[in-house]
């Protein structure tokens, strides 16, 4: 009973937060909530907040955030104990997003509350790994913005620099969640994790290619991802993993900094995005993207219309096989 219940709290957790209107889930209450988990399970927690991330090196987390008056964020939250494996949880926090100066459409912004549906994720998963005390070392990185317009918002054609110090040329401010979690990334690698989740709402191109129920998850350990399959049919779950497809590496040159975020082609924009990410991990052992929806459009039993927990409970599943609790 106990673990069902764990299952139960996770999974509402991620839908409570993603259902909240962005009036009420910027990232002031989305650092609420992650206090309130770190409370809860005895875990530390760190915020840097505002011109601090410039001076402890976050620029894009702060370059995306800095045009709305609701001040950018990283939240960390620490939890278990450092002779453990070291488990890190990255998820991408865009309480909105307008598209910044790259302005959305109305019908798109519609369901931009959702944004921050990765921070949502790891959240969840989290709550579970520290509910059931798994012996690891657990880590949590949410930069939590929103993508705002205004006199200080970044701009198409901008160079960025990045804590990773690689150069980022700006193709569109609406692809503003791949940048702030590459800073995230870049800080969780820094420890060279045994296990890196990364968790985003980062590509319309995702839905296209599985739709809506079916998230997309890559890696290049064949024997994770056999096992993540496996373990998501299990409990009902699914995921579908998809190639970080080096060749289409080329879509991201850029000839005035390191690496443009977007691709040059309007084709495979979740691998190019997910190819982007993976330019600022190169330590952990094993690093795993996943491209998430966080909605379902239509109810169905157990599964209301709204926010939605994908691929959490596969994860949990398999990181209980190989990190069992004495």
């Amino acid at each position: 009973m106990a673990e069902v219940e764990r299952l139960y709290d996770a999974a509402a957790l991620v839908r409570d937060l993603v259902n909240t209107p962005a009036n009420d889930m910027g990232p002031d209450e989305l650092e609420a909530a992650a206090r309130d988990l770190a409370e809860a399970h005895g875990a530390k927690i760190k915020v840097i907040k505002g011109d601090s991330l410039l001076k402890q090196n976050f620029p894009m987390v702060h370059a995306v955030g800095r045009a709305s008056v609701r001040e950018p964020r990283l939240i960390d939250i620490r939890w278990g104990s450092t002779s453990n494996p070291r488990v890190s949880l990255v998820g991408k926090g865009v309480c909105f997003d307008t598209g910044g100066l790259n302005l959305k459409p109305g019908s798109s912004m519609l369901k931009m509350k959702k944004d921050m549906g990765g921070a949502a994720h790891v959240l969840g998963l989290a709550s579970l790994i520290m509910d059931a005390e798994l012996p690891v070392c657990l880590r949590v990185l949410v930069p939590a913005v929103e993508n705002s317009i205004g006199g200080r918002a970044y701009r198409p054609g901008d160079v960025l620099p990045s804590r990773k110090g690689i150069t980022v040329e700006i193709g569109n401010t609406d692809a503003e969640g791949r940048l702030v979690l590459a800073d995230a990334l870049a800080l969780a690698d820094s420890e060279s994790p045994e296990v890196l989740f990364n968790m985003a709402t980062l590509t319309g191109a995702a839905r296209v290619a599985l739709g809506a129920d079916l998230p997309p998850f890559y890696t290049t350990d064949d024997v994770f991802a056999a096992e993540l399959c496996e373990q998501g049919e299990a409990v009902n779950d699914p995921v579908w993993r998809m190639p970080f497809w080096r060749n289409y590496r080329r879509f991201l040159d850029s000839k005035i900094a390191d690496i443009n975020h977007i691709s040059s082609s309007r084709y495979a924009g979740s691998i190019t995005a997910a190819l982007f990410l993976k330019e600022f991990v190169e330590s952990a052992k094993l690093f795993v993207h996943f491209d998430v929806y966080a909605w379902t459009d239509r109810s169905s039993p157990g599964r209301p219309a709204g926010a939605e927990a994908q691929a959490i409970r596969a994860m949990y599943e398999v990181l209980k096989s190989r990190y069992p609790s004495t």
